[in-house]
């Protein structure tokens, strides 16, 4: 089980995982910090275990400042439940509202807060926090009888770790797995051995792996066979999904030392992609418009880029355009992303605003990829609907009529032609052509007219819809 520790900086979260961790692993504790002007604040993900239940927990110690969110965005990828860290003396910080809000969507059910400092407030303000907390965890969408620790990590004594360890055992649960996938993992760090190869470091996010397995490093273009695997320390024969490991390999280019963050998968997993449809569900904390072809943060997997968003709303197999992302009809998205990442159909993706300086929800949107493509030429049919009105000039017989005002004189009515269209008396006509030089048209009413129809008053509508794909682009289809 893997489980985030949030919240804004200062809070106390590298304190509360130093407290309760049995074991460092890489980064733990941010020993490894090496920007002097952020103080000593945490800027990587550091990870260190606990046991709970005889089963090992992942504690991922996320940094807490507004510019290093793009890191808790790669490490929530794999969380399974999230303690979020609040300061007693400041309350709520914009942090703390971003973290909670990434807990809200990624494991609602599984949230513990700890009120960390109430030494420096009364016991009256830590009351009042204690009974506010969960009418703000409910608004959320976060369960509201979720675990709220007041504690002091000061000078934390067992009494103080054993109430957080028991709000960790209250939302303990054991995830889902899906071992029998081809194998995906996400590396959070790669480093040397001297005499034994190269370790890359990560949470297995699906399927297995084992040594002697191939696996693809696609950041190196490279293909290597697992050497060896190691577990928080120990040696093992294999890991699977939700399990962190060591994956030692040998003879790697030498650019495998500047390695951050990245992925490695059993060939074939993964497809390396710049385009994709995905879901759509709109964060309602976020109060900007996103116009049509908006471009955004996108943070897939362990990769944030910019990306170019398309809002579709679905209609059967095709998708409609829409001029904005509409939260009561935009379903799914089609995103154009500035460089190539690897991915695969199912994994999360979160959009945001992440150069925004406003004290604002940076989040707009999150969902999961629907299809993988790998050119325009793979894009779903989308369209744009077009509306054109008439009114009736004159009528020639029961089963004819001229129209004008629906077209300009210079329309080539070759496209229109045999496109129907719907009056307001009820009928249903199709453009036999133009009649004249000035624009008007004919149009054939098979089914007869009504005595409703009336020359100068009755309607005549063109509904179309004109498509956007490469290939079929400009092409216009009428409907009723």
């Amino acid at each position: 089980m893997n489980i985030g520790i949030l919240g804004h900086v200062d809070s106390g979260k590298t304190t509360l995982a130093k407290a309760l961790s049995e074991m460092g692993s890489t980064a733990a504790f941010d020993k490894h910090a090496k920007v002097a002007d952020l103080r000593a604040n945490t800027i990587d993900l550091g990870f260190s275990t606990l046991t709970i239940n005889d089963t090992k927990i992942a504690l991922i110690d996320c940094p807490g400042h507004a510019s290093l969110i793009k890191a808790v965005l790669a490490a929530s990828s794999v969380f399974d439940a999230a303690i979020v860290v609040i300061n007693a003396a400041r309350g709520i910080e914009p942090q703390t509202a971003e973290h909670l809000l990434i807990a809200s969507i990624l494991c609602p059910q599984h949230v513990a807060v700890v009120l960390n400092k109430v030494d420096l407030v009364s016991p009256d303000k830590v009351k009042s926090m204690v009974t506010k907390i969960p009418k703000l965890l409910e608004s959320l969408g976060i369960e509201k009888n979720s675990p709220v620790v007041p504690v002091s990590l000061a000078s934390p004594n067992e009494a103080v770790i054993g109430n957080v360890v028991a709000a960790i055992e209250n939302i303990f649960y054991h995830p889902e797995r899906n071992t029998e996938g081809q194998f995906v993992m996400s590396v959070d760090h790669c480093f040397p051995i001297k005499g034994k190869g190269t370790v890359m470091t990560g949470t297995v996010v699906k399927g297995r792996c084992k040594v002697g397995m191939e696996v693809e490093i696609p950041i190196l273009s490279e293909k290597r066979k697992i050497k060896g695997i190691q577990s928080w320390k120990e040696t093992i024969s294999e890991a699977s999904m939700g399990q962190r490991a060591a994956l030692l390999f040998q003879n790697l280019s030498e650019a495998c030392t500047s390695i951050d963050r990245t992925v490695l998968y059993e060939p074939g997993a993964m497809e390396s992609t710049n385009l994709f449809l995905g879901s759509v569900n709109p964060i309602s904390q976020f109060k900007w418009t996103l116009k049509n072809r908006a471009k955004i943060h996108l943070s897939v997997g362990f990769e944030t880029v910019m990306a170019e968003c398309q809002f579709l709303k679905e209609d059967g197999e095709e998708f409609e355009l829409q001029d904005e992302l509409e939260p009561a009809t935009t379903s799914r998205v089609l995103l154009e992303l500035e460089r190539s990442v690897h991915t695969r159909a199912g994994a999360f993706f979160m959009a945001a605003k992440l150069d925004s300086t406003a004290k604002s929800c940076r989040f707009a949107f999150h969902g999961h990829i629907d299809r993988v493509l790998k050119s325009r030429a793979e894009e779903p049919r989308i369209f744009h609907r077009k509306r054109r009105a008439g009114v009736v000039d004159r009528v020639e017989n029961e089963r004819s009529l001229i129209c004008a005002q629906l077209f300009k004189k210079e329309t080539n009515f070759n496209v229109f032609n045999g496109m129907e269209v719907a009056l307001a008396s009820g009928e249903v006509g199709r453009i036999e052509g133009a009649f004249g030089k000035g624009g008007k048209a004919r149009i054939a009413v098979p089914g007869g007219l009504s005595g409703g129809t009336v020359a100068g008053q009755t309607e005549v509508l063109l509904k179309m819809k004109k498509y956007l794909n490469e290939g079929d682009k400009g092409r216009l289809v009428a409907y009723l």
